[in-house]
C-alpha cells in the first residue's frame, strides 16, 4: 500500500484520488492524511454524491488554524507559522502524523469490517507531489518500515524556493516589505538579492539594501534547515541513519519548474546523491510540440502539476499517465523496476542526463 502527500491546497479527499486509480490496477492501495494547515477547519463537512443522486454530508474537519483572526479558515492556513519559522514545524509535525499513521497499519487496519486487516504493513511506500515530497523526504530519511518512495516536484530551502519561483517571489517580497525596516530595495513588493546561481560567475555586492536581504535569507534559511528536505536527502540512501534501511526512490523532476525551480531540485539531488534516481520531464520538448500545442495555450508553460493535474489537460494526459505508470510499477516491484514512462521517447530521461539543471530553464 501507499501512503499519497498531497500538494498545497488539496486534502485527504482529493489529493490520493488522482492516481489511486493506477495504483490499485496495481494492486496498491492508497491512503493519505491532510498535513498541517490543510482542509480548512475542524468544523468542515464533506458531501459525496453517490451514483444514484442522492448526496450524504458527513463530518470531514480540516487541520487549519485561524491564524490571522479574521474568522475565516483558509485552505492553507495554519500550515506556516510566523517568521522565522514559517513552515519547518508544520513540515516536521506532518512527517511525526505520517510516521504515525505508518504504526496504526502495522497494528493492523480493517477496512471492511471483516475484522481482517486489509491492508499489507509488510510492504508499505511512500509517494509524494510538492508539498507532500517536502515532508516525505523527512519520513522516508527516518522511518524504518517505509521501504521505498516516489517523490514529484521536492526541493529546497524554502527561501530558495520562494524567491526563485515567480509564482511565489511576490510573497517573499510581501514578507521583506513587512520587515522593519522595510527590506525591499526596488519598489512595491520588488527586491534584487543579487544573488547567482549556482556555476555562475561570482557578482559584486554594488546593489544597495541586497546585502541586508542576503544576510536575512542566511539567516532564515539557518532557521528552517530542520525542516529543510535537502537536510535529509544524505539520509535516504547515502548515508542511512542507525537502524533505517537505505531506501529505494525516484525523484521526478520537471524541466522549468515555477513553484519548485530545478536549483532547488538539484541541491536535493546533490545532497544525497541521487542523479542516477532521477527521472526528469522534458517539458520545453511538450510545449515545442506543434502537435500538442498547436496555439501554444494548450500546454501550459509551469510544468509543476504534471503528475497529478493533467486528466484538465487533454494535451497532457499521456505525460500523467505515463509519470503515474511509472510509479505504479515502481511501487509494485518493491522498489527494483523503473520504467521510462514514453518508452523511448524524448520527453523523459531516466535517469537524467547529466549535468544536472542548475539554471532556471523557464519557458519564455
Amino acid at each position: 500500500m501507499a501512503i499519497f502527500g498531497q500538494g498545497s491546497g488539496q486534502t485527504k479527499q482529493t489529493g490520493p484520488f488522482v492516481i489511486a486509480g493506477e495504483l490499485a490496477a496495481h494492486g496498491i492501495a492508497t491512503i493519505g492524511i491532510n498535513a498541517v494547515g490543510q482542509d480548512y477547519g475542524p468544523l468542515g463537512t464533506l458531501t459525496v454524491t453517490q451514483v444514484s443522486g442522492e448526496a450524504v454530508t458527513f463530518p470531514a474537519g480540516g487541520r487549519g488554524v485561524d491564524l490571522n483572526g479574521d474568522g475565516i479558515i483558509d485552505a492553507n492556513e495554519g500550515l506556516n507559522a510566523a517568521q522565522p519559522i514559517r513552515s519547518r514545524d508544520g513540515l516536521r509535525q506532518t512527517a511525526v502524523d505520517v510516521m504515525q499513521l505508518v504504526r496504526v497499519i502495522e497494528v493492523g487496519m480493517d477496512v471492511d469490517g471483516d475484522t481482517v486487516p486489509d491492508l499489507d504493513a509488510s510492504r508499505m511506500y511512500y509517494v509524494g507531489f510538492s508539498l507532500g515530497s517536502f515532508y516525505g523526504t523527512l519520513v522516508l530519511a527516518v522511518d524504518p518500515d517505509v521501504h521505498a518512495g516516489v517523490l514529484n516536484g521536492d526541493g529546497g530551502s524554502s527561501i530558495d524556493q520562494g524567491r526563485l519561483s515567480p509564482v511565489n517571489r511576490p510573497a517573499v517580497g510581501a514578507q521583506l516589505a513587512a520587515w522593519v525596516p522595510s527590506l525591499i530595495n526596488i519598489g512595491g513588493l520588488q527586491f534584487n538579492e543579487n544573488l547567482p546561481l549556482r556555476d555562475q560567475p561570482p557578482v559584486i555586492n554594488d546593489v544597495p539594501g541586497a546585502m541586508a536581504i542576503q544576510e536575512v535569507f542566511d539567516w532564515l534559511a539557518w532557521v528552517r534547515q530542520a525542516g529543510n528536505p535537502v537536510a535529509y536527502s544524505p539520509y535516504l540512501r547515502h548515508q542511512p541513519l542507525e537502524g533505517v534501511p537505505a531506501k529505494s526512490i525516484i525523484l521526478q523532476c520537471a524541466k522549468g519548474d515555477q513553484q519548485v525551480p530545478n536549483p532547488t531540485e538539484t541541491a536535493l539531488i546533490r545532497a544525497g546523491a541521487l542523479a542516477d534516481r532521477v527521472t526528469y520531464y522534458r517539458h520545453d520538448l511538450a510545449f515545442a510540440d506543434p502537435a500538442r500545442n498547436p496555439t501554444g495555450v494548450e500546454v501550459p508553460k509551469d510544468p509543476h502539476t504534471f503528475l497529478v493535474f493533467n486528466p484538465f489537460l487533454p494535451a497532457l494526459e499521456d505525460i500523467r499517465t505515463g509519470a503515474q505508470q511509472q510509479i505504479a510499477v515502481f511501487l509494485a516491484s518493491d522498489g527494483e523496476t523503473i520504467m521510462d514512462p514514453d518508452g523511448a521517447g524524448p520527453l523523459f530521461e531516466v535517469p537524467i542526463v547529466p549535468p544536472l539543471p542548475e539554471e532556471l530553464n523557464f519557458l519564455p
